[in-house]
């Protein structure tokens, strides 16, 4: 039986799924560079757009900002 370090883990990376998801499809998608997307962080990446759901959100409310704002820069393909 799973105990609440498992579930919330879980809960994270699900979390963590939809809104990459939602990034992706937003910015018409993102390529994994060997570093977190936000911070920069090379550590353990892997495949990983970001270090964790903390940083994917983070990154989601600053882009929403700059698009707000009329500074986002266009997605690179």
């Amino acid at each position: 039986m799973a105990d609440e370090a498992d579930l919330a883990f879980d809960s994270e990376q699900r979390h963590l799924s939809l809104a990459l998801a939602a990034q992706r499809r937003r910015a018409g998608g993102f390529s994994a560079t060997g570093s977190c997307h936000h911070c920069g962080n090379a550590e353990g990446m892997g495949q990983r757009l970001f270090c964790d759901a903390d940083c994917a959100a983070d990154w989601e409310y600053q882009d929403s900002l700059k698009r707000k704002l009329g500074l986002a820069e266009p997605p690179v393909h």
